[in-house]
């Protein structure tokens, strides 16, 4: 299970960055509370990778990954990272403030960018 990217099309490589961008997300803050902060395996951010795991495992396989199964996947992942982010405020002397950290956002790039390669990706080439 060999990857090459310089053979691979736009949309695999897509879809394999933002799979380590998403892992390399989960060791930064998720949380930045300024006194506390917490990673995105401390915040249980890896139940999120579930969703990677059918778009990086046909990339491997270099099979075509079903359109119907692997677009929703990736928008999910964006929603569950959305909603995620909007959960993360508290009260501070009356007002809301938001204590996400730049781990949650790194990954809700990565959702996007995955749900862009799952789009593109094309079997022809890899």
């Amino acid at each position: 299970m060999k990857i090459n990217l310089k053979k691979c099309n736009l949309g695999g490589s897509l879809i394999f960055i933002s799979s380590l961008l998403s892992v390399i997300s989960l060791f930064m803050n998720w949380i930045d509370a300024g006194i506390t902060k917490a990673s995105g395996i401390e915040q249980q951010g890896y139940l999120l990778l579930i969703l990677y795991i059918y778009p990086v495992y046909k990339l491997f396989k270099k099979e075509k990954i079903n359109k119907i199964i692997g677009l929703p996947l990736g928008i999910l992942s964006i929603i569950c990272g959305v909603l995620y982010l909007t959960h993360k405020n508290i009260n501070f002397f009356g007002q809301s403030i938001n204590v996400a950290g730049m781990g949650l956002y790194l990954f809700i790039i990565s959702s996007v960018i995955l749900t862009l390669g799952i789009y593109k990706y094309n079997t022809n080439n890899t």
